[in-house]
C-alpha cells in the first residue's frame, strides 16, 4: 500500500511539473516574439538611406541627359581628335557647374567630357555634339528659366563624386564655365548671381595648384 502511494505521489508530481513548465512557456513566448520583432525594426531605422538626387550623398550613378540634337554619331566621335583641357567642377547641394561649348567652325564638332574620382578612376564618360557656329551649355543641375537660350540645356551630375574633369577640346571649339550657388537644387541663370571662374589648364597637375603665388 505504501509503495503504492509513492507512486501516486510521484506520478502527481510529475503532472504538476509538467503544467507548471507549459504555463511559464505559454506566458514568455509572446515576449520574445515581441523582443525579436522590436530588435528587427531597430536594425532597419538605424541607418536610413541618403534621398535621391542629393549631390552630397548620391545613392545612384551621376545622371546624363543629352538633347537627341547634342548626340554625336559612333563615327563622328571615333574620327575626332581634339587638346585635352582639365578643370575642376564642383557640386554640392549648394552649387551647380556649367561650361559653354563654342563651336566656331562650319561642321559639327564632338567634344569629349569625362570626370574623374580623386583616386583617378573615372566616373563620368560622355561626348556632346556642337552644331556649326552654335553654344551648346553643360550644367551639373536641372535648370528652370524663361530663357529661351537655355531650353536645351545638357545635364550632367557631376556629384560629389567627381573630384577633377577633362575635356577633349577639337579645334574650332571654345571652352569656358563658371561654379554658381544654387541653394534650391534647380538652376535659374536670371537669378543666380553669385559666381566663381573655373580654372582650366592643359596640364592635370596645374589643376589643383601645388603653390600659392605671392
Amino acid at each position: 500500500m505504501k509503495r503504492y502511494m509513492f507512486v501516486l505521489a510521484a506520478f502527481s508530481v510529475a503532472i504538476l511539473s509538467l503544467a507548471i513548465g507549459s504555463i511559464v512557456l505559454a506566458q514568455s513566448a509572446p515576449n520574445n516574439q515581441s523582443g525579436s520583432a522590436s530588435h528587427q525594426i531597430d536594425q532597419t531605422t538605424v541607418a536610413p538611406l541618403a534621398p535621391a538626387g542629393d549631390d552630397s550623398n548620391p545613392s545612384g550613378p551621376p545622371e546624363v541627359l543629352i538633347p537627341k540634337e547634342y548626340q554625336p554619331s559612333a563615327a563622328s566621335v571615333a574620327q575626332e581628335t581634339g587638346s585635352t583641357i582639365f578643370f575642376t567642377p564642383q557640386d554640392e547641394n549648394s552649387s551647380t557647374t556649367v561650361l559653354f561649348l563654342y563651336n566656331t567652325d562650319s561642321i559639327t564638332h564632338a567634344v569629349g567630357l569625362q570626370t574623374f574620382y580623386i583616386n583617378g578612376s573615372l566616373t563620368i564618360s560622355t561626348t556632346v555634339a556642337v552644331p556649326p557656329n552654335n553654344l551648346v551649355r553643360v550644367c551639373s543641375d536641372t535648370v528652370s528659366t524663361v530663357s529661351a537660350s537655355w531650353s536645351k540645356v545638357v545635364l550632367v551630375n557631376f556629384t560629389t563624386f567627381s573630384a577633377y574633369g577633362k575635356l577633349t577640346v577639337p579645334t574650332g571649339v571654345k571652352v569656358d564655365g563658371y561654379v554658381a550657388w544654387d541653394t534650391t537644387g534647380v538652376y535659374d541663370p536670371l537669378s543666380s548671381l553669385q559666381t566663381l571662374p573655373l580654372r582650366f589648364s592643359s596640364d592635370p597637375s596645374m589643376v589643383f595648384l601645388p603653390a600659392v603665388a605671392h
